[in-house]
């Protein structure tokens, strides 16, 4: 059995793929996502946008969430070039006919090098609660913009995969990785295979004694779902 982890409204696309594929899948979030209030320096952010070189959108949330609070101000200064982290980002932003470029690889590192290949030196990052990974990876001035936080799922239901033999799971993030850690319990019947989606994910996978994880070609949900289907 195949298993999605991403929050309720972020498993769409990933569902439809598994339903197309005709193989027997399960979604159980392991995340959520709130939307939170920007602190009055982020919003005095989004007053001085001519500021910034780039706008940078850390995940789809970012777009979604922080869309009312840049959307209009953002029109009003065109010109500012937007790097979007991976496409679903990137097709989040186009739905809002805001045009995206993304970094060669689909992480915060890509998004380092891209800084630094277009010598952007001031950024503004739409990003969660937690400082996101690019402020360690790069000399540009950043500054953030938190819209939204991820919490933990509380009540996790794992009875309807309990007796299956094996379990491929979808693993986005690394606080998905954490919950499953803490939460599944794995009978002596049972494999597990984790389908990562980043190098550092399945590094940690293997430090929480993950024997089996698999590096999907990219984060995105068609890559995450082809890699699973070859393990089912």
């Amino acid at each position: 059995m195949i298993v999605n982890t991403r929050p309720v409204n972020l498993s769409q696309k990933t569902n439809s793929l598994l339903e197309k594929s005709k193989q027997n899948f399960s979604h159980i979030p392991l995340t959520r996502i709130i939307k939170t209030e920007p602190p009055l320096q982020a919003l005095q952010y989004i007053n001085n946008l001519k500021d910034y070189d780039v706008l940078i959108f850390t995940s789809q949330s970012a777009v979604t969430h922080g869309a009312e609070f840049f959307q209009d101000t953002l029109f009003a200064n065109k010109n500012i070039p937007i790097l979007a982290i991976g496409l679903a980002t990137q097709e989040s932003l186009h739905k809002l006919n805001l045009a995206s470029s993304i970094p060669q690889t689909f992480d915060s590192a890509g998004l380092a090098d891209a800084i630094k290949e277009m010598g952007y030196k001031k950024c503004l990052v739409f990003c969660g609660e937690k400082n996101p990974c690019i402020l360690t990876l790069t000399d540009a001035d950043i500054d953030t913009f938190p819209c939204y936080a991820s919490h933990d799922e509380m009540n996790i239901d794992f009875l309807k995969i309990r007796d299956k033999k094996k379990l491929v799971i979808l693993i986005y993030t690394h606080q998905s990785l954490k919950v499953l850690m803490k939460q599944l319990v794995v009978n002596k019947n049972q494999k597990v295979v984790l389908i990562v989606a980043s190098k550092r994910i399945e590094e940690l996978a293997k430090k929480y004694g993950f024997k089996n994880s698999v590096l999907a070609e990219s984060p995105h949900d068609k890559e995450m779902v082809k890699a699973a289907l070859a393990e089912v």
